[in-house]
């Protein structure tokens, strides 16, 4: 499954600390660094080794192949972080 319940989770997260924090003043540098760090690395990473972790822990026979689609999980947080960064250069 390409998105996982982390990801929900993270997306449900996000949405709500928009409604929270619509109003207050964040800095188009400060939004950008935090939004290209987060989502374009450390999220992708979590959700990546979460998946595989959950993989393994089941016991299964795996092959590389079978779990190639962890490598979408940057692509997903990629679009997310756009998505947030346009919200956040929009406010200003």
């Amino acid at each position: 499954m390409i998105i996982g319940y982390f990801d929900i989770a993270v997306v449900g997260v996000l949405i709500l600390i928009n409604i929270i924090f619509w109003k207050k003043r964040l800095t188009y540098r400060i939004g950008c660094f935090g939004g290209i760090l987060i989502f374009g690395l450390i999220l992708p990473l979590i959700s990546q080794r979460l998946e595989i972790n959950k993989v393994l822990g089941v016991g299964e026979a795996y092959d590389d192949t079978k779990m190639l689609y962890t490598y979408f999980k940057f692509v997903f947080y990629w679009v997310i972080g756009a998505c947030q960064i346009a919200i956040i250069s929009r406010k200003e």
